[in-house]
């Protein structure tokens, strides 16, 4: 049984999408989910979170990066995160209809996240495509560079704060319903942070879709050519 719905896309600004409380969240995953952050943050030690690019959720502002596709166990975890998947490929099957040129450029889909903080954090400005350097190699991180659109999935709304607010568009913040997803452009014009959080532990899950690749580029997305395939959309 699904517990998402095709929903109705609402226009928040150009090339920003919500599909409001189209996934109905179910009583107690998000603290089961949690629990299992909570678990796997405490076993990461400093030199591991460093080695897993994991410092700045761990040690410093912004949220909790969480791999669920390695680290989710519980039964409620995995159900759930399947449900999530489907609904973004939905939910990007439909943006791309709004957005032609979109589904020219899109190729393959990054790892899941599923991030959580609670305050004093928050989301400083950033784009999802800004190219760092890799200290180690000193070459550029390729996969930011390939975004093209980033999918977001709200969970709770039960929080003070944490609203959505962008750089150069001159809107309100925007607060999204528990159960909502939301795809925006990853590049800099749609630079966003967040409203500082003042209560509760907001949670979400990210995905990134991406452009062209070469799976030669082995720094390209830490990972062998098998995997990456495996996450190719055509």
């Amino acid at each position: 049984m699904n517990i998402w719905e095709h929903g109705t896309p609402k226009k928040i600004m150009e090339g920003v999408i919500a599909w409001e409380n189209c996934i109905n969240v179910p009583d107690g995953v998000i603290d089961i989910m949690n629990s299992e952050v909570d678990t796997w943050k405490n076993q990461m030690t400093l030199e591991k979170a460093g080695k897993e690019n994991r410092l700045q959720g761990l040690y410093g502002n912004g949220p909790i990066r969480f791999n669920p596709e390695e680290h989710f166990h519980r039964k409620e975890s995995i159900a759930f995160f399947n449900h999530i998947r489907k609904n973004t490929l939905d939910k990007a099957a439909q943006y791309v209809q709004m957005y032609p040129d979109a589904d020219e450029e899109i190729e393959w889909m990054e790892t899941w996240q599923y991030i959580t903080y609670t305050p004093p954090k928050n989301m400083t400005f950033h784009s999802d495509n800004h190219g760092p350097r890799n200290k180690a190699t000193g070459k550029p991180f390729l996969t930011p560079g390939l975004r093209r659109f980033t999918a977001l999935t709200y969970l709770n709304d039960d929080f003070k704060g944490g609203s959505l607010m962008y750089r150069y568009f001159d809107i309100p913040p925007y607060k999204a319903p528990a159960g909502t997803t939301l795809i925006q452009p990853s590049n800099y014009m749609w630079s966003h942070g967040t409203t500082p959080l003042l209560n509760g532990r907001k949670a979400a899950f990210l995905v990134a879709f991406n452009g062209y690749y070469n799976v030669e580029d082995e720094y390209l997305y830490q990972t062998d050519a098998e995997v990456l395939r495996a996450r190719e959309l055509r």
